[in-house]
């Protein structure tokens, strides 16, 4: 595993449907509207509600994929590779006592449904409000996003379910500062007398061509054994630390690693003989 010491580093967002504009939605056996019945600060949120029809669906179809569509026309806001992550806030209400294992699934059109990307909302909880947040990595052609898409399959419902979300701040959002994601070494576990020592780490919070130092030290009790410094880009890395020089001895040591600028990042690893020492 890895940590980071502290509170989550500071984000910035840019939010691509708000309540306060003309409603972008466009719907199927569902409506959509703003609301403040249900709201996380105060402010309006959109409201999508269903009524689970078994019957009165489209002719070929009446037990369907109630849905809700949103365009984004903006050329700015299709673009998301300068971001790290498309995320929002639902709050979740039903009739059923319990929603079924998949309740709704999201379609990101890149750049259309064929190619598109699915993703199954399994962490909504009734009652609750949730945060989903999506890596944006994990979203292909993540460069030309045209469109987003809230659906259920009315077969994981009753006939006269009704289920009602809330969303607020769909947003995307990115570190302000450099951060390192993701951070461990290859093993947690590894030889003594290992030449090299093995990192990898996801570097986000800087523009895509920008560089910035990360230095990396392997720790015992709080003191470092041994270094290394590299100029790293946006992305996934992988880094080495020379241990040929410092022959560190068997035991419990730290991984830490910090960005020009960022905070630390941290990750445990245990050193043991070697059977060929």
């Amino acid at each position: 595993g890895w940590g980071a010491t502290g509170a989550e580093p500071p984000m910035e967002q840019r939010i691509l449907l708000g309540p306060e504009a003309s409603p972008p939605w466009s719907v199927a056996e569902s409506t959509v509207e703003t609301s403040s019945v249900r709201t996380r600060t105060g402010k309006p949120v959109w409201h999508w509600h269903i009524t689970v029809d078994h019957f009165a669906g489209e002719l070929k179809y009446p037990i369907g994929w109630p849905r809700a569509n949103s365009a984004l026309r903006d050329a700015a806001a299709r673009d998301w590779s300068e971001w790290d992550y498309f995320q929002f806030w639902v709050y979740t209400d039903t009739t059923r006592d319990a929603l079924p294992r998949e309740p709704v699934g999201l379609t990101l059109y890149t750049p259309d449904k064929q190619n598109g990307y699915l993703r199954p909302l399994t962490e909504l909880a009734k009652g609750q409000w949730v945060q989903v947040r999506i890596p944006v990595s994990q979203v292909p052609r993540h460069q030309d996003v045209r469109l987003m898409q809230f659906h259920i399959s009315e077969s994981q419902y009753r006939h006269g379910d009704k289920l009602d979300l809330y969303f607020d701040e769909i947003a995307l959002a990115r570190y302000a500062q450099p951060t390192l994601l993701e951070f461990a070494p290859e093993g947690d576990v590894t030889f003594a007398d290992a030449k090299q020592l093995p990192l990898r780490f996801k570097l986000a919070g800087v523009k895509s061509g920008e560089r910035v130092q990360v230095v990396c030290e392997l720790r015992k009790g709080g003191t470092a054994v041994a270094r290394t410094a590299v100029e790293a880009v946006r992305g996934p890395q992988r880094v080495t630390v020379d241990l040929s020089r410092v022959q560190p001895e068997a035991g419990e040591y730290e991984v830490v690693a910090r960005a020009a600028g960022g905070a630390e990042a941290a990750a445990r690893l245990r050193l043991v003989e070697s059977p060929w020492k």
